[in-house]
């Protein structure tokens, strides 16, 4: 745990310092300008000599004896351990005294004790939770940091949530940060937050169809039936811009997408989007997928009546970007199906759906109409050995 504990250091003396500097310009925040809270204060905020943040420090006891921050000063200053605990009984609440305490807790191997300290510092200072949560991700691979953790994540204190977003960013790994969320939920209900966080962690994992797999779970019964290829290819859900593996329409100047109920294929809905005779580069409905290697069909039906030279087209790729299928929508007075085989290699294990028109110039991409598209689907096309 030396990481965090040098970092952890570091890290709040930097806020501490800002913070200081800017209490000391304000007489009802920092006390009389000669009395201790004020000296205490110059001292967090500036640089000095050992020795002269010693004896300031004495000096401010001389006025206040119970002051732990004066105590802080001196342990540090003169490398006394016992006058930090002195310093923590004194003043339970001051942020560097429960940064040094975290600090010393942890590089002595005494984990519960120093997220003991933490715990308490991530609650009286929210400003250090975004400086402390990332400087303990590399250390979750410890089954002591993960257990303690998780006990206090359980009682919801009030940086779960920070706690959950760090979890959710490249600096926690991805395997460790699964394993505590696991811990996690045999203690306590899954939120929606985690929920989030853990679909996150599988993502960066590369476990794209347990995540999508979780992500489906979070969705009420009767829109799971669904999920099966594509999600909602039918719109039936009538919701865009579902987070995790649901349809994601940007916005777009000149082009208003949404899901419409005036003249579907089937069902009681359909893609919409519609063009205000302006040029657009449109590429603003797109979904993730999990597929898992085979061979598929993609199908879809549209009826485009927008004025243009050029088709919308179905793309879809991997996520690292090797080409799989392209479907061009047909222009055509009434509603069309078409489809396109395909397949998905073993090496491809998250895929990007997206609709897209094949504009290749300004003139071009100058659009106006109403395009509508239903019935979208990807199906797995049985091997000839299971069919026999």
């Amino acid at each position: 745990m030396s990481g965090v504990r040098v970092a952890a250091a570091l890290a709040c003396a930097a806020l501490v310092a800002v913070a200081a500097v800017q209490m000391s310009r304000v007489d009802t925040e920092a006390g009389r300008a000669f009395g201790p809270d004020r000296l205490q204060r110059r001292l967090d905020a500036a640089p000095s000599p050992d020795a002269h943040r010693a004896r300031q420090a004495r000096a401010i006891l001389a006025t206040r004896p119970i002051d732990g921050r004066a105590y802080r000063t001196i342990a540090l200053a003169e490398q006394r351990d016992a006058l930090i605990t002195i310093a923590g009984a004194r003043g339970p609440r001051d942020p560097m005294t429960l940064a040094t305490l975290t600090d010393r807790s942890l590089a002595a191997g005494e984990i519960e004790t120093g997220l003991t300290h933490l715990d308490a510092l991530l609650r009286v200072a929210p400003a250090t939770r975004e400086l402390f949560l990332p400087l303990l991700m590399p250390h979750l691979h410890d089954a002591r940091v993960r257990d303690s953790l998780v006990e206090r994540l359980a009682q919801d204190p009030p940086w779960r949530g920070a706690f959950l977003a760090t979890l959710r960013s490249e600096a926690a790994p991805a395997a460790d940060a699964d394993a505590l969320l696991a811990a996690l939920a045999r203690r306590t209900p899954a939120d929606e937050d985690m929920q989030r966080t853990r679909i996150a962690v599988l993502d960066r994992a590369g476990r794209h169809a347990d995540a999508r797999a979780a992500w489906i779970a979070t969705l009420p019964v009767h829109e799971r039936a669904l999920a099966e290829g594509v999600f909602d290819g039918g719109f039936e859900a009538g919701q865009g811009n579902v987070a995790g593996y649901g349809w994601w329409f940007d916005d777009v100047p000149g082009a208003i997408v949404e899901i419409a109920r005036d003249a579907p294929r089937s069902g009681k809905a359909a893609l919409s989007v519609e063009f205000d005779d302006r040029a657009v580069r449109f590429s603003a409905v797109h979904q993730s997928l999990a597929l898992a290697p085979g061979r598929y069909r993609l199908q879809a039906a549209a009826l485009d009546r927008v004025d243009s030279t050029r088709p919308f087209e179905w793309r879809l790729a991997c996520t690292n970007g090797a080409k799989l299928a392209q479907l061009p929508l047909a222009r055509d007075a009434d509603w069309r199906v078409q489809s396109v085989d395909f397949d998905v290699p073993s090496a491809c294990t998250q895929q990007s759906l997206v609709l897209v028109h094949a504009a290749r110039s300004l003139a071009e991409r100058r659009l106006r109409g109403r395009l509508l598209v239903d019935d979208l689907g990807i199906f797995l096309i049985p091997s000839s050995s299971s069919r026999g």
